[in-house]
Order: C-alpha cells, then sequence, then structure tokens
C-alpha cells in the first residue's frame, strides 16, 4: 500500500544519531548485569537511565560487538613494542568505557599508552559532567580533583574536554575533517607514535564523503609510524532483512546514509584499501561469533536460553567486522598481525583479506 500523499520521510537528525550511543550503553549496560562481559563503568555514568532488560538475541549480538573490538584494541596493544608509546583514537565513541576496562586490568594496561575519545560536542559535554560526578572514577583517570579533569580552555564548541595524562576527550563535528584533525592534535596526537583507530557503528550513518574523508585522514594522520583502523557496523542492505534494517532506522531519523554507496564485504575492503590503507581483512559477524573463544561461548550460552539462532546468524550476516593496517615503508609490519587469525579468533577469514 502506498503512503498517504503527505507522507514523507523523516529528516536525518544529529540528536537521533547522537541519541544511538545512549541506545548502545543501555544495552551494553543490560549485558554487563547478566555477566556476559565486564563493564561495571556504563551504568555509573548513565545514572537516571536505568537499563531496562534486553532480549537474550540483543544481549548475543553486543556480546559478539564489544568482544570483537576489545579484541582488535587487545591485539594492537600487545603487538605494539613497549615502552616506546602508542595511541588510540575512539571515533564517535559516545559512552564508551572501553578505557576504564583497560585502566583497571594491569595485564592490559601500559602507561604509555594515551586514548583519545572524539564526538559531537554535545555527547562530550554530557560525558564529562557524568564523570565530573563520579568520583570514584576519577583515580582511573589519574585525578584527585575536577581541576585535574579538565582542561583550562574551552573547546571551540564552549565546552568543557577531559584532559589528563592517558585520556584526552575531544569536542569535534567529525564530518568537518579539518576540524577534526585541528581538534584531535590539539589534544595531544603525536605524528609518530603507533596508533588504533576505533569507529563503531558510526561512519555508516554518515554521507559516504564524509566517511571517506575519515577514512583518508586516518591513514594519513600518523605517517611516521604503524597504524590500524578497526571498525564494527552495518552492511548487506539489499535483501530482505536489509531492507527492513535501513528503514527501521531511517524511520527513527538516523538513517544508514552510506550502506548503499558500500553494500558488501567486498565494496568495503575496496573503500579502505583506496584510501591509504594498505591491508584489510573483515568478516561478517556471524563469522566472528564463531571465531571467538570457544570456552567464552560455552559460558555465556548458560547466561540465557535462546532458541531464534536462525535469526540470529540472520541478524550476525547484516553486521561486520574490520580491520585495515598500514605500516610506512614497509618497516613496523607487527601491525598488520592486528588482523591475524591464526592467533586472534575475533578477524577475518584468509578469504576476506587483501592487500594493495
Amino acid at each position: 500500500m502506498l503512503p498517504p500523499p503527505e507522507w514523507r520521510p523523516p529528516v536525518p537528525s544529529d540528536d537521533a544519531v547522537q541519541v544511538t550511543h545512549v541506545d548502545a550503553a543501555l544495552a551494553k549496560a543490560s549485558c554487563a548485569r547478566l555477566g556476559y562481559f565486564e563493564d561495571r563503568w556504563t551504568e555509573q555514568l548513565i545514572r537516571g537511565s536505568r537499563p531496562a532488560s534486553r532480549s537474550p538475541l540483543i544481549h548475543r549480538g553486543y556480546y559478539s560487538r564489544v568482544k570483537a573490538m576489545r579484541g582488535g584494541l587487545e591485539r594492537f596493544l600487545e603487538r605494539c613494542p613497549k615502552g616506546g608509546g602508542c595511541q588510540v583514537v575512539n571515533l564517535g565513541a559516545g559512552f564508551d568505557t572501553v578505557f576504564f576496562w583497560l585502566r583497571e586490568d594491569e595485564s592490559r594496561w601500559r602507561d604509555d599508552l594515551v586514548y583519545f575519545e572524539v564526538d559531537f560536542p554535545e555527547v562530550i559535554s554530557k560525558k564529562v559532567s557524568a564523570v565530573l560526578k563520579k568520583q570514584s572514577l576519577w583515580p582511573l583517570l589519574d585525578a584527585k580533583s575536577q581541576e585535574d579533569l579538565v582542561s583550562a580552555e574551552l573547546s571551540r564548541a564552549g565546552t568543557r574536554e577531559l584532559r589528563t595524562p592517558h585520556c584526552r576527550y575531544v569536542a569535534a563535528d567529525m564530518r568537518n575533517v579539518q576540524e577534526l584533525g585541528a581538534e584531535v592534535l590539539k589534544a595531544g596526537l603525536r605524528p609518530d607514535v603507533p596508533t588504533l583507530f576505533m569507529a563503531e557503528c558510526v561512519l555508516v550513518y554518515m554521507q559516504s564523503l564524509h566517511g571517506d574523508g575519515i577514512i583518508e585522514w586516518a591513514a594519513s594522520v600518523v605517517p611516521d609510524a604503524p597504524s590500524a583502523m578497526i571498525v564494527y557496523e552495518q552492511t548487506n542492505p539489499l535483501d530482505p532483512f536489509g531492507k527492513m534494517m535501513v528503514e527501521n532506522l531511517s524511520q527513527r531519523g538516523c538513517p544508514l546514509l552510506s550502506i548503499h554507496e558500500y553494500p558488501s564485504l567486498q565494496a568495503q575492503r575496496e573503500r579502505y584499501l583506496q584510501r591509504g590503507w594498505e591491508r584489510c581483512s573483515l568478516a561478517d559477524m556471524k563469522e566472528v561469533y564463531y571465531k571467538l573463544d570457544q570456552a567464552d561461548l560455552d559460558r555465556i550460552h548458560k547466561l540465557e536460553m535462546l532458541d531464534e539462532f536462525e535469526e540470529f546468524h540472520l541478524i550476525q550476516q547484516h553486521y561486520f567486522f574490520l580491520v585495515a593496517t598500514r605500516a610506512p615503508d614497509g618497516a613496523a609490519a607487527w601491525i598488520h598481525d592486528v588482523a591475524a587469525t591464526s592467533s586472534a579468533p575475533p578477524g577475518a577469514s584468509s578469504a576476506a583479506e587483501s592487500g594493495a
């Protein structure tokens, strides 16, 4: 049936896209409560938004999402030579708490790490306010007072930014690559230190030219050191389920603006290889899920009964995990091991790997 004449597709909204970080935070908090993974920090930052329990189907999906992103981060930190410094840039970080997850565990943490979180000024402002109110988090940020947490000067948007020795929040509209680059460099990003970029359900919500610009920027902003980029987002919009997924998000005012320009894994791989990255490895999340640690899968399978395996597999086939890497002048080839499959389950099969 045709829609009534007065019907119009919802206009894309920055506010609606920004709200997706709240949805993700609430879902992760729900997972953590049940023991899918460790995260006691998200719920502290979203006080007042009590995380309602999600379905087992959603919990399983977020479990694989978190495991894939954390796994890529761990591989980078494990392989990066110790003592010389390293950087992580979490693009569109929202209320993500992976910094606290790293900092609380000595086996994961390293003192030569500087961790940057980038998002819209409105999101960064809310997160800074939440951190300022939660004194139990301050020791993890090397702070004893509010003055130790925030920069003396305001951001270009007039908001306060977190500035600590190991963690810096950056307020920027990433669609403006010049603004993104200027603000991250102002926060202390170095061009000569191994760097990992993270983008979790971020680029797909932008027009393709904006996402392409970020990919190119990430491949060039650290010219004198190896770098990698890990990405999790939606794919496969052309089958019936994909069409429904695209339509549902469009109705919420946060359409997947670039999914039709890059509708497949092959298209995504070429996207990165054509924009400065030397190698690119990726797989849909169904494949990633069954490469996760079997003992941990056995553990989480006991947390909740799930009998919608066909639907779970279908959903997972509409998300992917990608690792792109580059080693300047062929040096520091260790960076390509961030996507290695033999020693790290959350990666892609050899059929999905490619180099320039």
